[in-house]
């Protein structure tokens, strides 16, 4: 059972029983939604209520609702199941990229060794030696069944890294 961290609870929020937590989860509609099932550390809960509110979410666990019963929940981190997610066919964290094999066209021109955050999108790191915008001017399908990443034009990006 593989969990991913969807964030950290912050504190409580107001007087009827929400809990703030800041998230940068890619996905945060698939995993903030009521009657998932959550962790908090390794605390089994269940969202109860959600919602957004100055760049935090709020969530209700259990229907409890005294602040005095979540007070000891600060710092605390939040966990979901990968697959509660549900994700579909064409959904998948940036994580899941990792290992795959990367193609230009029909030339296999490596594996993905990591993927890395900038400002405007994720980068692809193939064979830790050339990074690969995730745009589509670059790729052209990725197939995590598969394992594969297909792109065009990488030989700008990939051919100085050769010599």
């Amino acid at each position: 059972m593989e969990k991913i961290l969807l964030g950290t609870i912050t504190g409580a929020f107001g007087l009827k029983g929400e809990l703030k937590v800041l998230s940068d989860f890619e996905i945060p509609d698939k995993a903030f939604k009521i009657n998932n099932q959550i962790y908090l550390n390794e605390e089994e809960h269940l969202i109860t209520n959600v919602r957004f509110h100055k760049n935090k979410y709020l969530i209700q666990i259990d229907n409890i609702k005294d602040i005095n019963l979540l007070k000891d929940y600060r710092n605390y981190k939040v966990y979901i199941k990968y697959s509660s997610l549900n994700l579909e066919s064409h959904e998948y964290l940036l994580k899941d990229l990792i290992h795959l094999d990367v193609y230009n066209k029909e030339e296999l021109i490596g594996k993905v060794t990591n993927v890395s955050l900038n400002k405007n999108n994720p980068l692809i790191n193939v064979n830790n030696r050339f990074y690969i915008p995730l745009k589509s001017d670059f790729i052209t399908n990725i197939n995590i069944k598969d394992k594969k990443i297909i792109g065009k034009n990488l030989e700008e990006l990939y051919e100085d890294n050769n010599t």
